[in-house]
């Protein structure tokens, strides 16, 4: 059967995800990991399918021509880092982990921006919250980089729930 998030996180710490019945609790485990490494917690939105979301808004994004690796479906269903040495269950019904490079924030607000006013209008008023958070996300990025000395943080987390 499954696991409890703390005895996943065990499990983790340990350095396995053994039980796919656990996938939920190893991906709630990681969650808690990440947030709790200097992470902000920001909401991107709220939606009933966000995988239907995101490929429709990405369809319509590549349609206007912006470059396959700025779009965000696929990064927000990346699963875990790479770093993580042993596979964790993919959990069928979340959360989910997604992972966008923080370099490339500005270029995706940037050529999301450009086609803003071409967008169906279906899409229009997510995508400009999405764009702000990007904007905001590389603003501190950038400031952190630039003033902070031992921050290394390149990567900016997402946790999608159903």
């Amino acid at each position: 059967m499954g696991l409890t998030v703390p005895e996943a996180l065990d499990h983790l710490l340990a350095g396995h995800a053994s039980s796919t019945a656990a996938a939920s609790a190893y991906s709630q485990a990681l969650l808690h990991l990440i947030d709790g490494k200097a992470s902000d917690p920001m909401d991107l939105g709220v939606y009933a399918k966000p995988s239907t979301f995101f490929s429709l808004l990405d369809d319509e994004l590549r349609r206007l021509g912006v470059s396959g690796e700025l779009l965000l479906h696929d990064h927000l269903f990346s699963g875990p880092p790479a770093e993580i040495p042993f596979a964790v269950p993919h959990p069928v019904d979340g959360p989910h982990i997604g992972m966008f490079p923080l370099a490339r924030a500005k270029p995706a607000a940037d050529a999301y921006r450009a086609v803003a006013d071409h967008v169906d209008e279906d899409l229009a008023h997510d995508l400009r919250e999405i764009i702000e958070k990007l904007e905001c996300e590389h603003e501190e990025w950038e400031y952190a980089t630039r003033k902070i000395d031992w921050y290394t943080q390149d990567t900016i987390f997402f946790s999608v729930t159903g």
